[in-house]
């Protein structure tokens, strides 16, 4: 899926750099397409060797001049009007696009008017207060920007966890098949399931560490080697991701998985409680003094010092040790429990697939129950549906719901509007089966407003999910000012449930807000907010970010059975 992600990152850039020269409509030709290849279920290299440009010419929003643009790079690994279009502005001109919360207009601006050509200038020009004195920007905008160059430095450190994991769990599975190799398991922070990830680390159990180490440094993926040895070696991969590999003793194994996957937190509180007990913990095993009484498994550490053992998403020294000691260690969400997704958008707004398409991706996932939920008319920017057009979309879900074995919802994802009413009238929402009420404008509104918004539309008597509820994207944006426990406190008297949004950039609710609204009796909806039938896939990193926020079945809604669920939203 190389290619898919390289040639969707380039076309993004290209869509920049027009708009920044005040190109009209390309820019948004190039970002839908760019979609597209980002949820192109298959290898694009796969789809032109099988159909040639006519097979790229079905992709979604892939015309002609794209489609020969894509065999261009597919042929010689080069784009010419992407060398043009980007060596037409200074390099660093480019890289401020990513600065969140400046688009290309306002970079241009500052490249022109400021001279500002690069991150390092931008920064030094927004901490002398030089943007302030430029029209439109103002004190507020500088400090938005230094924020914004806060974000983009955290986002080159920390990748997020939907980039990590299957990396961590594709290197693993080829050192497993390396000769002599008896086990290889992925542990640190991409092990706890975190939504950003530092690094990467693999464990491996081997008798002929230095296959082990030639094998990991020559993957295709490593830039730079930076340490080979003959138990541990590390690398910076092409992303720019660091990746560890330690080669260790079957006996040692174990203690060495609880060691290094953490949290650190988690592994301080352990030797701690060890060293009451009598032992010694560390990452070659639990001893009594000098003698070495156990580490071939965690189960047998934990058990050895009197605790349940504690799934790797709750390693974080927040109450796990005394619940594990007490055997109250939550019964978390299994990965293979929902029954349903209630949040996903079709062609009729701004999904790339029909709704017959996504209907038949959810059913062959196994679900029981889907909720299509375009968006309302607000969001012209998403192509949302007025009311006519609503009517419309409503009969096109009975017409196929006739064709499929899945129960499918009738919703909307419906703009909260400045005023905290909704987008539709009440005589639109009763038809619904589902509404999902959202902010999806004025983010940077007080704390106050955006409370006393959100608030009273969750007052309307039709509404039964408050989606993405603190509207942040992680390591882009961040959260809207809110109250999120007088938010809480509404959502659980009206029987709303809380969205916990899958999808990769926004895990909105972080894992610390889930646990919370848990613990104030709120319920959450964890949905995949699906704009292709790809995305259905990202429910994964939902359940991840649930388990780590201590939910089980009781706690989320679209695990329960469709007559519960329905139960549920008739409120």
């Amino acid at each position: 899926m190389g290619s898919n992600k390289e040639i969707a990152n380039m076309f993004f850039e290209m869509a920049d750099v027009l708009e920044m020269k005040g190109v009209d409509w390309k820019p948004n030709a190039y970002r839908k397409a760019a979609r597209s290849l980002e949820s192109l279920e298959l290898p694009v290299e796969q789809v032109y060797a099988e159909s040639g440009v006519k097979g790229l010419r079905e992709i979604p929003g892939v015309g002609e001049g794209l489609a020969k643009k894509i065999e261009e790079f597919l042929k010689t690994g080069m784009m010419k009007e992407f060398d043009e279009l980007i060596n037409s502005i200074p390099r660093g001109v480019e890289e401020m696009m990513h600065v969140p919360g400046l688009g290309p207009k306002k970079v241009m601006r500052l490249f022109k008017e400021l001279k500002i050509r690069n991150v390092q200038d931008l920064e030094r020009a927004a901490r002398e207060g030089r943007l302030s004195k430029l029209p439109g920007f103002g004190e507020k905008s500088e400090q938005d920007v230094l924020r914004g160059l806060g974000l983009l430095k955290q986002g080159s450190e920390r990748k997020l966890l939907s980039i990590a994991l299957p990396l961590a769990r594709e290197f693993a599975q080829r050192l497993s098949r390396v000769n002599g190799v008896i086990r290889a398991e992925p542990a640190g922070s991409v092990r706890r399931l975190k939504e950003t990830i530092g690094d990467i680390d693999i464990l491996v159990i081997s008798k002929n560490s230095e296959r082990v180490m030639d094998f990991f440094t020559g993957m295709p993926e490593v830039q730079t080697i930076l340490a080979k040895g003959q138990t541990k070696s590390t690398v910076i991969l092409k992303d720019g991701l660091q990746a560890d590999v330690r080669v260790l003793e079957e006996k040692s194994f174990g203690a060495a998985l609880q060691y290094f996957t953490g949290s650190k937190e988690h592994n301080v509180a352990l030797r701690q409680l060890a060293i009451k007990k009598g032992f010694k913990l560390s990452e070659y095993g639990l001893f009594r003094k000098d003698k070495y009484v156990c580490g071939r498994s965690e189960e047998e550490v934990y058990s050895k010092l009197g605790l349940k053992l504690v799934p790797p998403e709750l390693r974080e020294n927040s109450g796990e040790i005394v619940a594990a000691q007490k055997n109250k260690l939550p019964k978390l969400l299994s990965f293979d429990a929902m029954k349903g997704d209630l949040h996903m958008h079709s062609n009729w707004s701004d999904g790339l697939h029909s709704i017959e398409q996504m209907a038949r991706a959810a059913q062959s996932r196994g679900y029981k129950y889907i909720a299509i939920t375009d968006h309302s008319k607000s969001e012209r920017i998403a192509n949302g549906m007025d009311e006519k057009r609503l009517k419309s979309y409503l009969k096109e879900i009975d017409k196929v719901q006739e064709k499929v074995d899945i129960q499918i919802l009738k919703g909307a994802e419906v703009d909260i509007l400045p005023d905290g009413s909704l987008d539709f009238a009440d005589n639109v929402l009763k038809e619904l089966d589902i509404v999902l009420a959202a902010v999806h404008s004025r983010f940077k509104s007080s704390r106050e407003e955006m409370t006393k918004r959100i608030l009273k539309a969750l007052d309307n008597k039709y509404v039964n999910i408050l989606v993405h509820p603190t509207g942040r994207l992680i390591n882009q944006r961040e959260p809207y000012q809110l109250d999120l426990e007088k938010v809480m406190t509404k959502a659980k008297e009206q029987g709303i449930a809380l969205e916990l949004d899958c999808y990769p950039t926004r895990l909105d609710l972080k894992d610390s807000h889930v646990r919370m609204a848990i613990e104030r009796g709120c319920k959450i909806s964890i949905d995949t907010d699906s704009h292709a039938t790809d995305h259905l896939r990202h429910m994964e990193l939902g359940i991840a970010q649930a388990r780590r926020g201590w939910a089980g079945v009781k706690d989320v809604i679209n695990a329960w059975p469709l007559k519960k669920l329905e139960r549920f939203l008739r409120r």
